[in-house]
């Protein structure tokens, strides 16, 4: 007989690359700050097992886990700490110590006989570096500390068995998923039953074969057979000096268990579970008690990896500052952008800066070599080519920086009030009309970022009609303005707006566009100018802090819980004080943003819609609607047409009317009544 002591094969953990990609999801939308323990699964095989394995994956977070074919589950827990100090200097025999009594827990109560995979118990201390893509973990398979397991025959293989088939055919009458652990029973006349382990029964130990699925490859068995015999002692002490057989199962590929071992075992010695120690950390690559580190940066894809990186700092916003983010809206919002200059650049940027995904650009210019310096999506190389055009460049450009964005280009000329058409050019403006509208009706939000007054007539107008969010910007050389176009959109809820002393509340539907404090239409900024008024002459500066007003602006707005029918509230007398302007999510939502960096001062002026607007009064949305072309080629012809329409020219001339007064034509009284 031999007196050899039994060794464990230890459990290897294997952790699949989109384990960390789930837990890096989980810990920035969801856990955030927090460090609390997460319930986690995990699973291991029996056939043609290689090592001793123990594998996680992304399937390890769901509420139910669903193992691959031919494997069993393993219960885990995860402590993922928010910081590498954390993680080094936790108390790691306290948390072995800790993990261990819940074990010891279930196997008093009844929790193992109703849920067998409680044996297989794992857990995983953890720190992720989401900035640098790096995973800090260790393992541990928690098992108590046990007096020695002695040999007390040969290892034999089960095919050694003269009632082999009978063990067969028993284990076959056995549900698959049920092998993890459970019981063979033989009794006199070599039949043999399997059985669960709730059936257990002390005085008929030497009956029992104690069958568990066996992930080890070699004589050893798996570690899982530790917690097995820890659950028989404890249930039934006076096991303690008896010999109990394990059966260990193993499949080949063809799925047979001829090859499975049998250990004949006792355990001398009685347990002091009161004071029972634990062990069960997993040696590091090193073979030393330590942790592990991978990077997954090499294993992701690039595009992927771009991404997290992207919205990494969008959603750390989320943990602490601005919990109720929307993110999601923001990504979904599509954005056209009329203007691919310094602006355009400008706001395109600061757009994926936010997470917006789908960003649409129309411009008509070339990329030249005055463009580099101050607009950011150009090169000199751009420049050097000569016949680069600024709208596909500006696309190509944001596709390089964010892969996962849809960018598109179009070179096109957007046409303007009192811009004749040529009769060769029609057919091609009616095109160019054509894709402007659609696009616009395509996007969520419009952008007027072009060099002249009159170049955003059009897109106002389309804005207008079909009910988009228009963010208009405009430089000067010291000077910026930002604003919201009103919409017109009409709830049918009613929004309570604050009545707040000292200020006036305009709703989003009645607030102005960017015509609407005008009272004459565009007319042709292009024609007679110097070189000066010819290039678009700023400060340096002003194009960077105008574009990112312009994006901040509609992302407040998006995040309001009106979103574009937002109160705009201003103050009417600025001498005066005044109470607090209501705010949304991300502050105040102002209909317009006036800068000048001659005194470094922000004023935040409302106006309300003009009935008689050249761009956005009922009229000329009804003229649009009623002749589509025809009324714009109206107004491209001649800009007067759009204040006839509306009734400008009739204010302008007795605006303009001088009236002479004779003074003869008056009585000066000088009674003294």
């Amino acid at each position: 007989m031999s007196e050899n002591v039994l060794q464990f094969a230890s459990f290897e953990s294997f952790v699949s690359p989109t384990f960390w990609h789930k837990l890096s999801e989980l810990k920035l939308d969801h856990d955030r700050l927090s460090d609390t323990k997460r319930s986690i699964s995990g699973y291991y095989i029996n056939r043609r097992a290689a090592g001793c394995l123990l594998e996680v994956d992304y399937t390890a977070y769901n509420s139910t886990l669903q193992c691959p074919k031919f494997s069993y589950p393993a219960v885990g827990t995860i402590y993922n700490k928010n910081t590498i100090e954390e993680f080094k200097e936790l108390d790691k025999l306290k948390l072995l110590a800790d993990e261990g009594k819940e074990l010891l827990s279930d196997i008093a109560s009844d929790a193992i006989a109703k849920n067998p995979s409680l044996l297989a118990r794992f857990f995983i201390l953890s720190f992720a570096d989401l900035k640098n893509h790096s995973y800090y973990y260790w393992f541990a398979f928690p098992c108590p500390l046990m007096p020695t397991l002695r040999l007390q025959n040969e290892v034999i293989k089960l095919k050694e068995l003269p009632q082999m088939t009978k063990f067969k055919e028993a284990l076959l009458s056995w549900p698959s998923e049920e092998q993890n652990f459970f019981l063979l029973y033989t009794n006199r006349n070599d039949e043999v039953q399997a059985r669960s382990l709730s059936s257990l029964k002390l005085e008929d130990v030497d009956h029992y074969y104690f069958c568990f699925a066996d992930p080890s490859e070699y004589e050893h068995p798996a570690w899982v057979m530790r917690n097995y015999v820890a659950y028989l002692i404890h249930k039934n002490p006076l096991f303690v000096g008896k010999t109990l057989k394990f059966l260990g199962l193993r499949f080949n590929q063809q799925l047979e268990v001829d090859n499975s071992l049998i250990w004949h075992v006792q355990q001398t010695e009685p347990c002091d579970w009161s004071d029972m120690k634990f062990v069960g950390w997993e040696l590091n690559q090193k073979k030393k008690m330590g942790p592990r580190m991978v990077n997954m940066r090499d294993s992701m894809d690039s595009a992927k990896l771009a991404e997290n990186s992207m919205n990494l700092n969008l959603k750390l916003m989320k943990w602490r500052l601005v919990p109720d983010l929307d993110l999601e809206k923001i990504a979904q919002t599509k954005c056209l952008l009329f203007g691919a200059g310094t602006l355009g650049c400008g706001v395109a940027r600061n757009l994926l800066s936010w997470g917006f995904k789908t960003i649409t650009i129309m411009d008509s210019g070339k990329v030249s070599y005055c463009n580099p310096v101050r607009q950011s999506l150009y090169t000199h190389a751009d420049a050097a080519a000569g016949n680069l055009m600024k709208a596909t460049t500006a696309a190509k450009r944001l596709k390089e920086i964010n892969p996962n964005a849809e960018t598109k280009g179009y070179v096109i000329q957007i046409p303007m009030p009192g811009h004749t058409i040529g009769e060769s050019l029609i057919e091609q403006t009616k095109q160019d009309l054509s894709l402007i509208e659609e696009q616009v009706q395509a996007h969520d939000v419009i952008f007027l970022l072009t060099d002249s007054r009159e170049s955003r007539w059009l897109p106002t107008l389309l804005g207008a009609v079909h009910q988009k969010i228009v963010i208009n910007s405009a430089l000067g050389f010291d000077s910026y303005m930002v604003m919201r176009h009103g919409s017109t959109r009409y709830s049918i809820r009613n929004h309570k707006f604050e009545d707040i002393e000292g200020l006036k509340c305009i709703v989003g539907n009645q607030l102005g566009c960017y015509f609407c404090n005008d009272v004459t239409a565009p007319g042709n900024s292009l024609k007679d100018r110097t070189l000066d008024q010819q290039c678009t002459v700023t400060r340096p500066g002003v194009s960077n802090i105008a574009a990112s007003y312009a994006v901040e602006l509609l992302v407040s707005l998006l995040q309001h819980p009106q979103g574009d029918l937002a109160a705009a509230y201003y103050a009417q007398n600025r001498q005066e004080s005044v109470g607090k302007i209501p705010e949304g999510m991300l502050g105040i939502v102002p209909h317009s943003i006036r800068g000048l960096l001659w005194n470094y001062e922000n004023i935040l002026p409302a106006t309300q819609k003009f009935a008689q607007c050249i761009a956005c009064s009922e009229p000329i949305l009804s003229a649009f609607r009623k002749e589509r072309h025809a009324f714009l080629f109206k107004t491209f012809e001649t800009a007067k047409y759009l204040e006839d329409l509306t009734g400008i020219s009739e204010f302008k001339r007795l605006n303009s009317e001088i009236i002479d007064f004779d003074d003869a034509e008056f009585e000066m009284s000088d009674s003294d009544e």
